[in-house]
Parts: C-alpha cells; structure tokens; sequence
C-alpha cells in the first residue's frame, strides 16, 4: 500500500468519527419557554428553603437556621393558598371549584404540619421534627400526585 492509499484510508475511518461529533455539537431543539405561574414560583420559593431544611433539621446546633428557614417556608404555604393549581383549568366547570377547594384543604392541613415543625424546632425537638419532615414529604407527594400537572 502507498501513501496516498493509507492517507485516503485514515480519512475515510475517520469521517464517521467526525460526523457524530458534529451531529452532537448541534444545540438539541429546544422546548417552548413555559411561563412559570405565581404559584409554581411560591412552590419554588418554599422548595428551595424545603430542601436546605431537610438536610440539616436533625443537627440542634442549626435550630436558629431552621426557624429561618421555616418563616419562608410557612410564609409560602400562606402565599399558596391564593392560588389554584394550574391543572385546575382541566377540570370540568361544574367539577373546578371542588377541586380548589380540595388543594386549598390539602393547602391548609401541610401549613398546619409547618406550623407544628416550627414548633418542634422552638421546642429544641430535633427528632420530632425529622419525623414530622418524613409525614409532610408523603403529604407533598400525594398533593402533586393530585393537584400538579406532570412535567
């Protein structure tokens, strides 16, 4: 074999390599931008101050951090109640209010569970309150398994 033979044989071995490369160098389409609602924005404020809270709320040093946490937290819950979730718009009219109002129970009964977090954290009741976060976690569960649109 020559050497243009073997340079032509490199290029054409290679070509395949560089054309899934450029294939994947290409931005993937992207979806429409969907506009966040009032109340997915106090969800996402809550979730965020949520997650910071689950992991240390077993550590008592950090009790004063997560009475913080839990005023954001609560002060969301309250937000959410103002709103109806958006997949309410899917329901039959004559179906819609009810199934506001059910959000709106299930709402109240999760900032009921808060405000005994709180509580648990004033109460320096670290254990209690790690309990409580594994209740509230289910009740967050089945309310977006209900009342939140799938992604």
């Amino acid at each position: 074999m020559n050497k243009i033979h073997i340079i032509l044989l490199t290029l054409l071995l290679a070509l395949p390599s560089a054309l899934i490369h450029a294939e994947g160098d290409k931005p993937a389409p992207s979806k429409p931008k969907h506009e966040d609602s009032e109340l997915e924005k106090s969800m996402d404020i809550l979730d965020k101050a949520w997650r910071k809270l689950r992991k240390q709320a077993d550590d008592p040093a950090k009790n004063a951090s997560s009475l913080e946490l839990m005023t954001t937290i609560s002060a969301a819950g309250k937000e959410n109640l103002k709103y109806a979730p958006d997949l309410a718009r899917d329901q039959p009219a004559d179906k819609r209010d009810k199934f506001i109002a059910g959000y709106q129970e299930k709402m109240k009964e999760v900032n009921a569970a808060f405000d005994q977090l709180t509580a648990h954290f004033k109460a320096d009741d670290n254990k209690a309150a790690v309990e409580l976060i594994a209740k509230i976690g289910t009740m967050k569960k089945d309310g977006h398994k209900e009342y939140k649109r799938p992604d």
